[in-house]
């Protein structure tokens, strides 16, 4: 049996067997606080055993691990032991199995979408270890959108969202409105399964500034300098399973703003539920409460700061949910045609 992280998004370490409990430990690479949740790894040559899976801090949710035979398709294994343990039965022909902290969102899965789409992404910069970083423009008009997600590596719940937003606006386009995409900001992160929050000195995030250290960060800038934009829009996760964590939630920035902010969050309230996440607008996070400082450099203060933005926020889409609004592929992907047809209402009230 081989336990092991060589896979894109791969992160664990292995620590020891004792018969059919296995222990690990995830890895921090280069975040400076010990609140990493993000684990990801492969198991091979299990088929036939059950297995009990441990980590050395509690970081398994409530349905379990997520589960995967392609690193495209997951799902809940709803084995949770505790909160840093999870069982699986390996089938006769299941030889090689991934499980992760929450649904995995690879890229391997965004080019699958691009080319389902007959999107052609193109390279808008460099990473800081030489990757191509993705991204692609949909639609056409006077309106300028740019969306973007995994600003912090680990954050897959506002992939599948972001995937929603873009099958939701391919079949049915924002009148005269042109997006610009950047998929995945901390490419680097993503593909080798950091945890990409809280890098040291400072993650992607956190480095809307002039003279960016990260060349992604530039790249959204600069293209943003010679445009009016009109809403900007970042996909993130909350933290792992602490306060309102397990819900959805926008991060509200300015006062001067709020106005604005609740208009659309209306809108978008009436567009969850059902076979998306449910959205309530009680969760937001206001302007100046706790961690969400006006003064930080992030996507949506920088966005916000401009004249020419209506409005720019960040959406924060739980790993897990409740069992009452629970997290599955499909609903995420849902909550991402909805929020696309929220904006389109915002736009046109």
């Amino acid at each position: 049996m081989k336990i092991h992280a060589d896979f894109e998004c791969g992160n664990i370490r292995f620590l020891k067997q004792e018969e059919n409990d296995i222990y690990l430990t995830n890895e921090m690479r280069g975040t400076v606080r010990d609140k990493a949740y993000y684990w990801a790894f492969c198991v091979e040559g299990a088929a036939g055993k059950t297995l009990n899976f441990r980590l050395d801090r509690e970081w398994v949710g409530p349905y379990g691990a997520a589960v995967s035979h392609d690193l495209i398709n997951w799902s809940w294994t709803e084995s949770s032991i505790d909160g840093a343990a999870f069982s699986y039965t390996f089938g006769a022909d299941e030889d090689k199995v991934y499980f992760a902290h929450d649904l995995l969102y690879t890229p391997s899965r965004l080019n699958m979408l691009l080319n389902e789409l007959g999107i052609e992404p193109y390279t808008v910069c460099r990473s800081l270890k030489g990757r191509a970083v993705p991204a692609f423009k949909i639609g056409s008009g006077k309106n300028n959108i740019i969306l973007s997600s995994r600003h912090h590596a680990c954050e897959s719940p506002g992939s599948w969202v972001l995937e929603g937003m873009i099958r939701e606006y391919a079949s049915s386009p924002i009148e005269d409105t042109n997006i610009f995409v950047v998929p995945m900001v901390d490419y680097d992160g993503v593909t080798e399964g950091e945890q990409g929050k809280d890098r040291d000195p400072h993650d992607h995030n956190r480095d809307y500034i002039d003279d960016s250290i990260y060349p992604e960060v530039s790249a959204i800038i600069d293209y943003a300098k010679d445009k009016d934009i009109s809403y900007a829009i970042d996909f993130h996760a909350p933290s792992h399973r602490i306060g309102r964590s397990n819900r959805v939630y926008v991060v509200r920035k300015f006062p001067e703003l709020e106005s604005r902010f609740d208009k659309f969050s209306k809108l978008f309230e009436a567009r969850s539920g059902g076979d998306a996440m449910t959205y309530d607008m009680k969760y937001d996070v206001y302007p100046n409460v706790g961690w969400n400082k006006d003064t930080t450099p992030t996507f949506s203060t920088y966005f916000n700061t401009r004249p020419d933005c209506n409005l720019a926020l960040t959406l924060e889409v739980t790993h897990y949910g409740t069992d009452d609004n629970k997290v599955s592929a499909e609903r995420l992907i849902n909550t991402g045609r909805a929020f696309c047809r929220a904006l389109d209402d915002f736009t046109k009230a």
